[in-house]
């Protein structure tokens, strides 16, 4: 009887210890495949290259900056590239002074272009302010508000027709459009209507733009604005180095919130 119970409780530990050791074998390799799961990063983790084409006039080009550096693209780009999501940046630019939104359509023709865009991650344009300038010009004698709408209504046009190309070109890209500035804020005698003028054809540019999916407008014009700050170069027209470095941030913010 001894050895029969013996037996039993021998056959029973045998059995506990197989079944313990068959569970934490099984446990083990449950552990090899979840951490062999966790070991596979996210391809949106990694580092990525950014691409950026800029297009427009001469805030584009960068006329006005001292530093010879392009204006607000160089600025933009070391911010990006401060960024640890961004293993590089590309930029093409693509900006020409003097350029109006007639220009800018003329431009979108050329092939270097639209592979430029076709090949963005984000669009920037500058573009408007030559337009206004034109009506200027041409109207000095006789300015009007009326003169200014008429010519608006062409503009927003134009403006539709530049990102319906760009869209066919690139349907997805961010397009960023940087509103316009009244650089005349000294000139009391024709600040006050300009602002309103130039509230106005903001307001139009982002109507348009709203239009579309995947786009930003940029405020600008109170950045030269109630400063004490000199921001324009020594034609009194353009941003100075200091001027662009402002405006770069504003993109950079804007961007940041998408």
């Amino acid at each position: 009887m001894r050895k029969k119970y013996l037996f039993i409780v021998t056959s029973i530990f045998f059995l506990v210890a197989c079944s313990a050791q068959a569970t934490t074998s099984e446990s083990h390799h449950e552990n090899k495949i979840d951490l062999r799961k966790k070991a596979e990063i996210p391809a949106e983790f990694l580092p990525q290259d950014l691409h950026v084409t800029t297009l427009g006039d001469s805030l584009t080009e960068g006329v006005g900056d001292e530093t010879d550096n392009g204006g607000y693209t160089l600025y933009l780009k070391e911010k990006f590239l401060s960024q640890k999501e961004f293993r590089s940046v590309s930029l093409l630019n693509f900006g020409v002074k003097g350029h109006k939104t007639t220009d800018l359509l003329k431009r979108l023709d050329k092939k270097k272009v639209q592979e430029g865009i076709a090949k963005a991650d984000i669009i920037i344009i500058t573009i408007g302010g030559n337009d206004v300038m034109k009506v200027v010009r041409e109207n000095f004698l006789d300015l009007s508000f009326e003169v200014f709408e008429n010519a608006q209504n062409s503009y927003e046009e134009r403006l539709k027709q530049i990102l319906s190309e760009i869209r066919e070109y690139n349907p997805e890209g961010e397009i960023v459009l940087v509103g316009l500035y009244n650089p005349f804020e000294s000139l009391i005698d024709i600040s006050s209507e300009l602002n309103e003028v130039i509230d106005q054809w903001n307001s139009g540019s982002l109507k348009v733009l709203s239009q579309y999916e995947n786009t930003n407008f940029v405020k600008i014009g109170d950045i030269f604005k109630d400063t004490d700050e000199n921001l324009l170069s020594t034609d009194e027209f353009h941003p100075n180095a200091k001027g662009y470095e402002l405006i770069s941030e504003r993109i950079f913010e804007t961007l940041n919130k998408e």
